[in-house]
């Protein structure tokens, strides 16, 4: 589990995240979560993560993404991507949630 804010800088990073990607929490939490967005895929990222903030109308999305690993290999996950909001419109962050197996069949980016 990733926690971020509405800048998209890491505020929490699980167990499962270290032992998933191979980053531990020390290394990414205050950091902008786009150290694990394969650098092909960064302004795609961004504009999603931009526009789910601005209007926190996606509230689950689950999907294999690619996520680029501390090894330096890209690895698709099957996540849920949740954007956390006070219930009034505002975004607060995002929450992304991924498992080691398995697949969810949606591939947004090919």
């Amino acid at each position: 589990m990733i926690e971020t804010d509405t800048a998209g800088i890491v505020k929490r990073w699980s167990l499962g995240a270290e032992e998933l990607f191979g980053y531990s929490a020390r290394d990414a939490v205050g950091r902008k979560v786009d150290f694990i967005v394969p650098e092909h895929l960064r302004e795609a990222h961004w504009a999603g993560f931009h526009r789910a903030m601005d209007e926190p109308v996606i509230k689950d999305l689950a999907a294999d993404l690619p996520v680029l690993c501390a090894d330096g290999a890209i690895r698709p996950f099957p996540g849920r991507l949740l954007v956390l909001s006070d219930g009034l419109g505002t975004a607060l962050g995002a929450i992304a949630i991924y498992a080691s197996e398995g697949t969810t069949g949606v591939h947004p980016f090919g």
